[in-house]
């Protein structure tokens, strides 16, 4: 598949949106007592973005986020 548009490229999204489905088990894998309390996604943006809340066993919040890149098709001779 050539890709002929990067700015967001459909890889990008799918991928993003699939990260996003993936939550509960991402949280699985999170350390005991640690859980997500809010995704945001941004998959409109040059670079797809998902937002993960996450309040850890001590009740602080923390955010992590992950932005998806493609990079351009390598040509393989």
């Amino acid at each position: 598949m050539k890709t002929l548009d990067y700015n967001p490229s459909t890889l990008e999204v799918t991928i993003a949106k699939a990260l996003k489905e993936l939550t509960p088990q991402l949280e699985e894998k999170l350390g005991k007592g640690e859980q997500v309390i809010d995704i945001q996604s941004v998959y409109d943006a040059d670079n797809p973005l998902v937002t993960f809340k996450i309040k850890d066993n001590e009740g602080d919040l923390h955010e992590v986020v992950i932005q998806i890149i493609q990079r351009p098709d390598q040509i393989v001779s």
